[in-house]
């Protein structure tokens, strides 16, 4: 089965257009202001910077026209609808909280906050503005996951168990936290998996909890490995493993009592979905692989800059950001303040997990 999709299907019907400002100059924001030129009715006007110059850099080489040196004229800008945090990590709650107060939607990069205290401090923020805030874990919203959750709940694999995902790399080690930069898809894996589409709390309200996890910290004292063991409500367990200082295959597996779906590399923003039926004595009767084929946006390319290079993406799969940006705008013209698809209680979970999984891995 192949499942296509392309940026007229992802448009929706309001013309509205959202006017975007990018802040930081990354290269998320190189990938991200590339998609964002091409989604229907929406422009991006400004950028925000640390300096005049890197604010002048990135906008001439994309064609912004309004360039500010501080993060603080970006998000003050009287048109912009939606500030993207893209600045370095450690500042996004304070950019989010930034962008909250002059009144603008937000979709911040991952992680939004370090820990869930202070997501909860900027989310709470948000909707006493009344304003739309998306975390930008970007896998909800593939199509692909969605494929994921119809296979789970149609039963085709029976009563799923056990998940378990692997994101390990070896790039980074030392400069930040795993946890938080590549455990954190694998925590939001297993919720979407074990916890459901919309909510991962059992009939007594109860969520997921740490049973087990160990470290090892890089000299710089962040966490550089890490493994964890979640219990999910109705007796599901997960696992994960996550990584700055080796390479895994970084694939997910949904394992259930008729078969088992694969997700294979990139887990995080996934293409393919694999089903394989196990039957018969000792489960030993595999059927034939059903491969669901979930394609990137047919429509979506790499643009040139203002000089006529086509640098490209920086990032595997970029092109699928279209999806999260395009259920922003969504979102944001039906005045919703958070997405359906990864809801403020989803987010703050996660966050919960990353922070039980690095307190458990420190005793």
């Amino acid at each position: 089965e192949i499942v296509g999709s392309n940026l007229e299907t992802m448009s929706d019907t309001t013309t509205r257009t959202v006017k975007w400002a990018i802040m930081g100059t990354g290269s998320i924001a190189s990938d991200m202001v590339q998609i964002l030129k091409q989604l229907p009715n929406t422009q991006v006007i400004a950028v925000g910077s640390r300096s005049n110059e890197g604010a002048k850099r990135f906008g001439d080489r994309w064609g912004i026209p309004r360039q500010y040196g501080t993060y603080e004229e970006a998000a003050s800008d009287k048109d912009v609808d939606v500030c993207y945090i893209a600045t370095p990590s450690l500042r996004h709650p304070q950019d989010c909280l930034l962008a909250i107060k002059n009144g603008k939607a937000v979709l911040c990069e991952k992680s939004m906050a370090p820990n869930h205290v202070v997501a909860k401090e900027v989310l709470d923020a948000a909707k006493e503005a009344n304003l739309l805030f998306v975390h930008g874990v970007w896998s909800r919203f593939f199509p692909a996951m969605k494929k994921v959750r119809e296979i789970i709940e149609s039963g085709e694999i029976g009563t799923v168990r056990s998940a378990r995902a692997s994101f390990c790399q070896n790039d980074g080690a030392g400069s930040c936290s795993a946890l938080l930069e590549t455990g954190i898809y694998c925590a939001q894996f297993l919720q979407w998996a074990l916890g459901g589409a919309n909510e991962s709390a059992g009939k007594d309200g109860a969520g997921p909890v740490v049973r087990g996890a160990c470290q090892t910290l890089h000299e710089s004292g962040n966490d550089e490995h890490v493994t964890a063991i979640i219990e999910f409500p109705g007796n599901k367990i997960g696992s994960f493993e996550c990584s700055l200082a080796h390479c895994s295959d970084r694939s997910a597996t949904i394992y259930g009592s008729a078969g088992v779906i694969d997700i294979p590399f990139p887990f995080w923003c996934p293409t393919k979905v694999k089903v394989t039926k196990m039957t018969g004595l000792g489960s030993q009767q595999w059927s034939e692989p059903e491969i669901h084929e979930c394609p990137l946006p047919s429509d979506v390319v790499a643009l040139s800059t203002e000089d006529g290079e086509v640098p490209g993406f920086n990032f595997v799969n970029s092109q699928g950001l279209a999806y999260e940006a395009g259920e922003v705008n969504r979102c944001f013209r039906e005045g919703l303040i958070e997405s359906p698809s990864f809801s403020t209680q989803q987010c703050i979970e996660i966050l919960r997990l990353i922070s039980d999984i690095g307190k458990y891995a420190s005793k």
